[in-house]
């Protein structure tokens, strides 16, 4: 097999790849989005218990919900890719520092360390976010 033939073959393998990555991060970041508008008492009770922002009506958190989805839309998109890419990757990276007591017994939580594979797959798309072409609205 010929060195071009190689290097056609992974380029579309990780075009592949960073798509999916796209896809799901985006499945994870709009389950947090909608939960903003279903039950934004929860969205403020997150606001108040992971990042002391006390005081947060309801309307701010479905407010920042509205924020939040046209930002995961664009980034689904794969629309701006160095400011959607690179706002996904601080806001979940806040998200997974933010929980850092819940990696620490007592209070340990199993479910929070699948943060940490996600943090991974978000740097990893931003570093490659050039290559990341597959259906996406700007090349």
């Amino acid at each position: 097999m010929s060195d071009n033939t190689e290097i056609s073959n992974y380029k579309g393998k990780i075009e592949w790849s960073l798509f999916f990555m796209r896809i799901t991060i985006f499945l994870v970041m709009f389950a947090w989005t909608v939960d903003k508008f279903v039950d934004p008492s929860h969205g403020a009770a997150i606001l108040k218990g992971f990042y002391f922002i006390g005081g947060a009506g309801e309307q701010l958190v479905m407010a920042m919900g509205a924020a939040e989805m046209v930002l995961i839309l664009a980034f689904l998109a794969g629309m701006w890719k160095k400011y959607t890419y690179g706002l996904i990757l601080v806001f979940h990276g806040l998200t997974t520092l933010a929980s850092w007591d819940r990696y620490i017994p007592p209070d340990v939580s199993l479910t929070f360390y699948t943060a940490w594979p996600m943090l991974a797959a978000c740097i990893t798309l931003y570093w490659l976010r050039d290559l990341d072409q597959k259906f996406t609205l700007s090349k």
